[in-house]
């Protein structure tokens, strides 16, 4: 692959709205989904305002400040109190407000005198508790490059921030898609594109109409499709960015990040023929803010705040890049992964190991083995429970005749063996579990298509439910942040809710729409509320799945890797398992080296 395609296709991988700190299974809520209680819409709304209040004054103190906050502008950090806290000496009285209580992200847009000097203002605030924990703004000045238009004079208009009737509304998640593929088929140039627009849909950029990178000759030819089907994205390297904040009621989400155009090229060439110079010939990045409306399920305009910075700007807030975590052993085959809030990652394995990484560390080592007394065979999946203090663990005897399948309980802290509950006749693979709020545990039994519950005290499983037709393949199992128990289909290629009565008893199946087909969906972990990560052992990826009724919007954070049986969190990193377990499984493989083991660390949120 190209460097150019490499880095774009790195560049629209980022995906936003994860909370900060994300739990590895269980009820228990941390993180962005915090912010509702402490800082709602209204709250957000009011701290934005009086932030630039403050900067007008040209004094911070009064602001509710975080203990460590960061500040940045156009890229660059600075302190509280520089740059534009000493120049800005006005603000619009109007200005477009994006509130995200779920992200505790607000978006203020508007204009700003500097020395009574208009200019294009877009700024990024983070709420934690109430706080204010970081800032990061996009500045357009008169100097520099087109496009400028006027501050003065120019506003999106009031249907663009006009609350939408219900019927025009999306869901949070399909909004959020949206806004995903159109920024990827840009960094594409267009290519494969099929993000829906609207009749009329425009893009206008720091006031003046765009087509591409190019300023549009007239507004009607900034049409939104039309850059796209032209392949007028010609100069884009990548486009890395953020979704921060999303506004249902009025249909607008909001994304920030940087446009890197190498100019490494002296032209480029349209789909229909037309040979384009670069807009500029050096190389630059583009930092931006842009707001989307979204009506009727269709992209109705795109308003962008953008400032060219130096090329391959780091975006200024981003943590170091976790380390992929190498199992230190031969043979492993690893399956599922679990994590604690101290940050130690537990991994199962075909070769019967249960493998930990302490806090920090980037190889794992095998912690708990097979032995007469907890007679572990083939391990798929792990479970952290800190509420009892356990590991949770499925093994299954793959090849071993007279030997039955087991969920097996061991000591957090120590590894030490508990006790071991087999699952009832006949011949079965316990494969991944979940814990209900009130500690019950659930579990996929994937051969015979069943789900049993095994109750805080109980001695042994009961059955839940068993469906030959829907559930044979059963294997990833998790809850979503409401209590509603979801599971996928390794066999089937399918996502099911398991709707159950009141009293927690089995009720129906319903089968869900998922935006994209499914390749073997494997481990499935709960980020809170209606988000999960999941893993697709063929597919070779892990993904983000947001589900909104009946509905599953899918979105790939990455891929390209070899088999991904399950997936893991620590704070704001998922770990996907490399299982690598086509040299297992493919008699034409067996016997070769397939080379190291591993978790591969991927970047939830932030901009790469």
């Amino acid at each position: 692959m190209s460097r150019l395609l490499l880095r774009a296709a790195l560049g629209v991988a980022a995906i936003a709205l994860m909370p900060a700190g994300v739990p590895a299974q269980g009820p228990a809520q941390t993180g962005a989904q915090g912010q509702a209680a402490s800082c709602d819409a209204a709250c957000l709304t009011d701290l934005a305002n009086r932030y630039m209040d403050a900067v007008v004054r040209h004094d911070p103190k009064g602001l509710p400040w975080a203990e460590r906050v960061g500040y940045a502008e156009n890229g660059t950090k600075l302190r509280v109190g520089e740059g534009s806290w000493v120049t800005i000496d006005r603000r619009a009285e109007a200005p477009l407000v994006v509130a995200d209580p779920q992200t505790g992200r607000a978006v203020w847009v508007g204009r700003v005198d500097d020395h009574g000097q208009p200019g294009f203002y877009a700024m990024d605030m983070r709420v934690d508790g109430g706080k204010i924990a970081a800032v990061q703004a996009v500045i357009r000045r008169k100097q520099g490059r087109q496009p400028f238009g006027d501050p003065v004079t120019y506003a999106p208009g009031k249907a663009f921030g006009a609350t939408l009737p219900t019927k025009a509304r999306l869901p949070r998640g399909k909004m959020i898609a949206l806004v995903q593929d159109y920024i990827a088929s840009q960094a594409a140039n267009g290519e494969g594109a099929t993000v829906p627009f609207a009749k009329g849909c425009a893009v206008m950029e720091n006031g003046v109409a765009m087509v591409g990178n190019l300023l549009a000759a007239k507004g009607a030819d900034a049409s939104c499709d039309g850059a796209l089907a032209k392949g007028l994205f010609g100069e884009f390297e990548a486009v890395r960015h953020e979704v921060i904040a999303v506004d249902e009621a009025r249909g607008l989400v909001a994304a920030i990040g940087y446009r890197d155009l190498p100019a490494a090229a002296a032209s480029f060439t349209a789909r229909d023929g037309t040979v384009y110079p670069p807009e500029a010939g050096y190389p630059r990045s583009v930092a931006f803010v842009s707001l989307f409306k979204i009506e009727n399920g269709k992209i109705a305009r795109i308003e962008t705040v953008a400032n060219e910075v130096p090329y391959l700007m780091p975006a200024p807030f981003n943590p170091p890049a976790a380390k992929d975590v190498v199992i230190a052993d031969t043979g492993v085959f690893p399956e599922s992964a679990s994590a604690d809030r101290a940050g130690n990652l537990y991994v199962g394995s075909f070769k019967g190991n249960i493998y930990r990484a302490l806090p920090g560390s980037d190889t794992a080592i095998a912690w708990i083995r097979p032995d007469a007394t907890n007679k572990l065979a083939s391990m798929l999946g792990v479970l952290a429970d800190e509420e009892t203090g356990t590991l949770w663990a499925c093994s299954v005897p793959m090849g071993q005749a007279g030997q039955v399948s087991a969920l097996v309980a061991f000591d957090l802290a120590s590894g030490a063996f508990k006790q071991r509950y087999e699952l009832p006749p006949p011949a079965s693979a316990c494969n991944d579990l979940a814990f209900g709020k009130d500690g019950t545990a659930y579990i996929a039994e994937t051969t015979n298509g069943r789900i049993f519950t095994l109750k805080p005290g109980a001695d042994a499983v009961a059955l839940l439910v068993e469906d030959k037709a829907q559930l044979v393949g059963v294997d990833g199992i998790a809850f979503s942040g409401d209590g509603t128990l979801y599971v996928n289909n390794v066999r089937q290629n399918t996502m099911l809710r398991v709707n159950r009565k009141p009293d927690g008893s089995f009720a129906s199946l319903t089968k869900l729409n998922v935006s994209q087909p499914l390749n073997g969906p494997d481990g499935l972990r709960p980020l809170g509320d209606n988000r999960f990560l999941q893993a697709e052992g063929p597919a070779g990826r892990i993904s983000l799945l947001t589900i909104e009724g009946d509905d599953v919007t899918m979105t790939v954070l990455k891929d390209g890797m070899d088999g991904v049986p399950g997936v893991t969190t620590i704070g704001d990193t998922a770990y996907a398992i490399e299982s690598k377990g086509r040299f297992m499984f493919d008699q034409s493989l067996k016997g070769q080296d397939p080379g190291e083991f591993a978790l591969r660390a991927v970047p939830l949120g932030g901009i790469r």
